[in-house]
């Protein structure tokens, strides 16, 4: 467990005090930074001074200041042009994905599905027809035991050894066994045949009309339409997914209605294909938009003689939120008009073409379940939910109190709200620097002695990250004595108790930082003296206290405080603003340099991370 953040302290109090000197210096002049002070700065930061700058002479209307013309800025300005075209653009995508309907059955066909491959496999199911070039297996056993090879022929059929041909074409694998069985029975006695498939034939289809690659296909017998239009690259934008015609010669033998598959999820075909079939996706016809309070909102097709009740089941049907009570809004000529249709009218409203139908639903109102988490030295530490008004104490309670090792004075609660106020500050503190920066003719003055110092503020303070603590009582009997000391909790709260600790970090100008057994009844400058004393760029009269809480207070070494100070305490030596390299701002600091500041600076020093 540790209470500081070694990022954070020195930060705020520099940097605000930087930010105090902008309100004091600020100008309408336009400064022609010095170049080599440009090149010092972080890229990102560079950036944000150099748009300020742009933006303050786009407002102005007046070109007052010329950006340094480097390669390295006209990239950087590209680069960040580039980045907002392209995050203009997705932004426009995302938007057009939200609000646009999708076709049903596009996305079918879209990735690559393995259940559309050719069956390779012989041990197909025994509904499998045969068909010219399928290999059989005739495996005869009793009294005469022997193996034999067959090919279909073109004329459909088969030679059985000692007995002659018979034809199995267009019969299914489980009819031609059956076929074979009687046959070895009835004609040797003792003897039974079993018939199987050892290689499947290949076919060439055709396939035309609606999809994305017509043409001829070679496949092998196990093939079926789904495998073949995937072949084809799905369904294009003009194709039917429920008019699809099996031709074989000039006779239709099948007519394929996708919905069947995409919504029924019936693999069942009347026909199988074989060599010569000719698959053809129709133009589509009528489509309806289903939104709302449905299963799957999109785009449908629809056939003649489909009802509202069809349309709905074709999106999956109401939610059970939903309204029983149908829009459908429809073109009449050049006008569109809207009807309600109750549920119970559901199969008997034809729905048309160009129809618009929208199911309403209805949230629950359930109100919202609200959680804190509590960990560290709890007795059973974890998520806890909460009522409206329940407080810090009876949380803690329910939790079964604290263990034997909490050191519950260095406690610390985190809130979101907490964390939103400190960035909020934080960007605002920041954006008004790079404006001193960009805008303020004192700008070159600030930033005169020295280049160093002021860019690493800056990148520092542009990357703080906020922490969200609040200071909160956690010593049980004062919240009992004292209700209004009891903090009451809020959703997304976390709880953090500590193990004791048994340090006092000093930290900032001594001449050796770092921690520091805490013993008891030792004040403030004890401990400043075991870390070597102030450095010489100390001020020792604005020393910064911060309890284990996340208070904190200035104490000068005329005025400890000592009996304040406990375990796991914080004491800051902050740097003599005047002597901060390339800043000479004494003199505009010191009557400002308020409890701000150090609030600042003990909401960010302390953190559990």
């Amino acid at each position: 467990m540790r209470y500081y953040n070694k990022n954070n302290p020195l930060r705020f109090l520099k940097l605000f005090s930087v930010l105090l000197c902008s309100n004091f210096l600020f100008s309408q002049d336009v400064p022609e930074l010095d170049e080599n002070f440009l090149r010092s700065l972080p890229s990102d930061i560079r950036t944000d001074v150099l748009t300020k700058m742009n933006e303050d002479v786009v407002q102005n209307d007046v070109k007052i200041f010329k950006p340094v013309d480097t390669t390295a800025e006209k990239l950087s300005s590209d680069l960040m042009k580039l980045k907002q075209k392209i995050a203009d653009i997705e932004s426009s995508l995302e938007n057009d994905n939200e609000s646009g309907l999708k076709r049903f059955g596009d996305s079918f066909f879209s990735s690559y599905q393995t259940t559309f491959m050719p069956l390779n496999d012989p041990n197909v199911s025994g509904d499998y027809i045969l068909d010219y070039g399928d290999h059989l297996i005739l495996q005869r056993v009793g009294a005469k035991k022997e193996m034999a090879n067959l090919v279909i022929a073109r004329d459909g059929s088969v030679n059985i050894p000692n007995y002659g041909r018979i034809v199995l074409a267009g019969l299914s694998l489980d009819k031609a066994n059956n076929m074979v069985q009687s046959i070895i029975a009835e004609s040797f006695t003792g003897e039974q045949a079993f018939l199987t498939l050892s290689h499947m034939r290949d076919m060439s289809i055709l396939l035309i009309g609606g999809v994305n690659n017509p043409g001829m296909y070679t496949v092998n017998g196990g093939a079926h339409i789904l495998y073949l239009i995937r072949a084809a690259g799905g369904i294009n934008e003009n194709g039917s997914y429920r008019s699809i015609i099996v031709k074989r010669g000039s006779e239709i033998v099948e007519k394929f209605d996708l919905y069947d598959v995409l919504i029924a999820g019936n693999l069942k075909f009347d026909s199988r294909l074989r060599s010569g079939d000719v698959i053809i996706v129709s133009p589509k016809q009528s489509e309806i938009s289903v939104t709302g309070g449905v299963a799957y909102p999109g785009i449908f097709e629809i056939l003649d003689g489909d009802t509202l009740a069809d349309a709905l089941s074709f999106a999956g049907n109401l939610k059970p939120s939903s309204s029983t009570m149908v829009e459908v809004s429809r073109i009449s000529g050049t006008e569109r008009s809207t009807v309600q249709i109750l549920d119970s009218d559901f199969v008997n409203f034809k729905i048309q073409n160009a129809d618009s139908v929208r199911v309403s639903s209805f949230s629950a109102h359930s109100k919202p379940m609200k959680q804190v988490t509590l960990q560290g030295e709890v007795v059973n530490p974890g998520v806890y939910t909460i009522q409206d008004g329940e407080t810090l104490s009876k949380v803690i309670a329910r939790a079964g109190g604290y263990t034997e090792f909490a050191y519950e004075h260095g406690g610390h609660l985190l809130r979101e709200s907490a964390k939103i106020v400190e960035k909020e500050i934080n960007d605002r503190i920041y954006d008004d620097m790079i404006k001193f920066l960009a805008t303020s003719a004192n700008a070159q003055q600030v930033i005169s002695g020295g280049d160093t110092s002021l860019p690493i503020i800056l990148g520092e303070f542009k990357n703080v990250k906020p922490v969200g603590r609040i200071t909160a009582e956690f010593d049980i009997q004062k919240m009992r004595n004292n209700p209004s000391a009891d903090t009451t909790l809020q959703d997304g709260d976390i709880i953090n108790i500590p193990a004791m600790s048994e340090e006092i970090y000093v930290l900032g100008e001594v001449l050796t930082p770092g921690a520091r057994q805490f013993i008891s009844g030792v004040d403030v400058s004890e401990y400043i003296k075991k870390s070597g004393g102030i450095s010489t760029y100390g001020q020792s009269d604005r020393i910064v206290v911060i309890k284990p809480n996340g208070d904190s207070y200035i104490a000068s070494r005329f005025a400890f405080r000592q009996d304040d100070l406990m375990p796991g305490s914080i004491v800051y030596i902050p740097r003599q603003i005047g002597k901060l390299d390339g800043i000479n701002l004494a003199t505009v600091i010191a009557p400002i340099f308020s409890s701000l500041a150090i609030s600042l600076a003990s909401l960010n020093s302390i953190s559990d991370s």
